[in-house]
């Protein structure tokens, strides 16, 4: 019939057409191929024996650059063929904090039946959401699997130093290989994206700051912290000051030494922290010093967000100024803690806003009852910032600066209160180790990124997979 022989023949066309695109396909993917300087020397011979043959009229020459021609053929053939069929995943971890080291994890799948997949280079790229706030150089991790057999597998797990605080995104593969001879090399892209949070570098609090923390707390205008004996942590021992309450003298010791000695408590677990930051940067001409002092200020806040989360029973908040005030908050725990530590990853430096501002935002409770912490890379009038709020007056704004911790960064206050644990790969990495903390407060707080089985809120994430 005439009205099926015009049906049959579009659907042999369709099938010829699928047939053609499977054949070119699968002689030349869609890949880039480029010559390596090996291929390069090697056509530049062969292009020499070819014009010689031609010039002279020598057969045996002419025999002679037409089997040098094989390689040449049989790397463009072979090359395609390699890149056929193989599985490329890559897992990332959920976080990884800045100086420490980066690990990343390439799986490669032979999903042929005998021929093994040869000399394959997986590159990565590692590129930075928001270059205000890290400001790093491109990060380009390149792992090698020499010989992966059919139907096998092979994992090799990629260690480099990681890149300053911020977000970061991997947005595609590259899969490349120089088999059979080395003359030309094929490359694959991959479009995997996957993104990964680097918090900021944390270090470790000195004795200094515990002591000015628990100074702050002792000493607030018109109010003491007399906690019960059972509800702090014993110390040691230190000289009686004016103001000291007489239950905390230690008798025996001060009868030996013929002067009052007091014991020395760490700072109580149940006290609330309010750490107000100032980001403060020029909007022009800013110099590298005053980039390293927001960053030494990031990440002293950090530090003392990780510290106050390992305490059970207290409330944290984090407090930024800028056009817009912003603040995180809540009871510490290990939620509360990647919420900080992400915030403070993101932050971006503030031309305008101050401190005014953010205490108009902060809840009454915590003004009423927390320490304050005040960090700031410029110096900041806190009378003048506190008189210039909504709620307080001016004897209320003098009362509560008798109870605010001000750090200016660019005076150097912060050195004396935090320091990293130096390695001889240069990295700096936190002293204590988060699992032994957890034994501390009775929950699993923020553990070693480079541990596979790690499942923290939020970071569980699955593999990045392509199939060639």
């Amino acid at each position: 019939m005439p009205g099926e022989t015009r049906t049959r023949l579009p659907e042999a066309r369709k099938t010829k057409g699928r047939f053609a695109r499977w054949i070119v396909r699968g002689l030349w993917p869609n890949q880039r191929l480029r010559w390596t300087r090996e291929g390069v020397i090697y056509l530049l011979f062969w292009l020499g024996l070819m014009a010689m043959g031609l010039h002279q009229q020598i057969n045996l020459i002419l025999l002679v650059a037409g089997l040098a021609a094989g390689p040449v053929v049989a790397s463009i053939l072979v090359s395609a063929s390699m890149l056929r069929r193989l599985q490329v995943s890559r897992r990332v971890p959920a976080y990884v904090f800045s100086g420490e080291t980066l690990r990343l994890e390439y799986n490669l799948q032979n999903n042929r039946l005998w021929t093994a997949a040869l000399a394959l280079h997986v590159g990565d790229e590692i590129v930075a959401v928001d270059r205000t706030v890290s400001g790093s150089a491109l990060v380009l991790p390149d792992v090698f699997f020499p010989r992966v057999a059919g139907q096998g597998r092979s994992r090799i797990v990629w260690e480099g130093a990681s890149p300053t605080r911020g977000r970061y995104e991997f947005r595609s593969l590259e899969v490349a290989t120089r088999s059979p001879f080395g003359l030309l090399e094929r490359r694959l892209t991959l479009d995997q994206t996957d993104s990964l949070i680097v918090y900021p570098k944390v270090g470790q609090l000195t004795r200094r700051w515990h002591l000015t923390q628990r100074e702050a707390s002792e000493t607030r205008r018109g109010r003491r912290h007399d906690r019960s004996m059972q509800q702090q942590e014993y110390h040691g021992l230190r000289d009686y000051r004016p103001g000291d309450t007489p239950r905390w003298i230690h008798w025996r010791t001060s009868a030996r030494l013929g002067r009052p000695m007091v014991k020395e408590f760490e700072q109580q677990h149940e006290q609330d922290i309010a750490v107000l930051i100032d980001p403060w940067l020029p909007r022009t001409k800013v110099t590298p010093e005053q980039r390293q002092t927001l960053e030494e200020l990031i990440s002293f806040a950090a530090t003392v967000c990780y510290d106050s989360c390992r305490q059970t029973g207290r409330r944290l908040l984090l407090g930024w100024t800028g056009p817009i005030p912003g603040m995180r908050q809540g009871p510490a725990s290990v939620k509360l803690l990647h919420e900080v530590l992400e915030q403070l990853a993101v932050l971006r430096p503030a031309t305008e806003g101050g401190l005014a501002a953010l205490l108009d935002a902060m809840p009454t409770v915590m003004i009423r009852e927390s320490l304050l912490v005040v960090i700031s890379t410029r110096p900041v009038n806190l009378i003048d910032e506190a008189e210039k709020t909504a709620r307080l007056g001016g004897t209320s704004a003098r009362s509560l600066m008798g109870r605010i911790t001000f750090l200016d960064a660019s005076r150097g206050d912060l050195v004396d209160l935090i320091k990293f644990e130096d390695h001889p790969d240069g990295l700096g990495h936190r002293r204590a180790d988060p699992e032994e903390d957890s034994t501390r407060s009775g929950e699993r707080y923020l553990e070693r990124p480079s541990t596979p089985k790690t499942v923290m809120p939020g970071s569980a994430r699955p593999h990045s997979e392509a199939t060639l």
